[in-house]
């Protein structure tokens, strides 16, 4: 079994002036075989829709510095639920893992920040980043209401003010294979797209809607 601690979490701080948060679990546990030494950045995924929906901000090759400087002009946070896990497997799925150190700092990082949306990258399954934030770092619980949702809007008293945690699409592409599936794109003008990508696409539109 592999012990992953979080390599990135400290260097890169939730600031006063952020208003939104986007929140996973951990990274991979090699983050020598990296891209980037980043948050998502063994492959990049959401860094790639981050140039897409921001294509004025980001380059085309972009760097650390590239990232670093965009999140901090659209005050954007990006951070982690797990600060050490157990590795059941090579795996880097959320189900085989076993939290270790919860990052329980949050609580007081976001009340000392402006955030007011939270978006997790994963949801409602073993280890998943808003079940571990809404249930295993904030101590409430699910309800079928919030799954069936995506959505909830956190009691003022936790924070101070109210904040809403929501699903955010992955950005893994395995993750398209479900979101072709679902009835927002097969509604959207991209279910007859004649792009070559057009799941990508309507992931983009999703992204977009909810960060600019």
């Amino acid at each position: 079994m592999r012990i992953t601690s979080h390599q990135f979490i400290k260097t890169n701080p939730i600031k006063k002036t952020d208003e939104r948060l986007i929140l996973g679990t951990i990274h991979p546990h090699d983050v020598s075989s990296f891209k980037l030494p980043f948050f998502y950045g063994n492959r990049n995924s959401i860094w790639n829709i981050f140039r897409d929906v921001f294509p004025e901000d980001l380059p085309e090759m972009y760097s650390v510095e590239d990232i670093q400087k965009l999140l901090s002009n659209k005050n954007i946070a990006v951070s982690d639920t797990i600060l050490q896990c157990e590795r059941l497997s090579n795996s880097a799925l959320d189900k085989d893992l076993r939290p270790i150190r919860l990052n329980l700092d949050l609580i007081e990082d976001i009340k000392k920040s402006a955030i007011s949306r939270i978006y997790c990258t994963s949801g409602f399954g073993k280890n998943n980043a808003f079940r571990l934030f809404y249930d295993g770092i904030l101590g409430l619980k699910l309800t079928r209401d919030i799954k069936q949702e995506k959505s909830v809007v956190l009691p003022v008293g936790i924070f101070g003010r109210e904040i809403i945690v929501s699903l955010l699409p992955s950005p893994s592409g395995a993750a398209n294979i479900s979101l072709s599936k679902s009835v927002g794109y097969k509604s959207s003008s991209f279910f007859n797209s004649q792009s070559t990508r057009p799941v990508y696409d309507y992931k983009v539109s999703l992204y977009t809607k909810l960060l600019k």
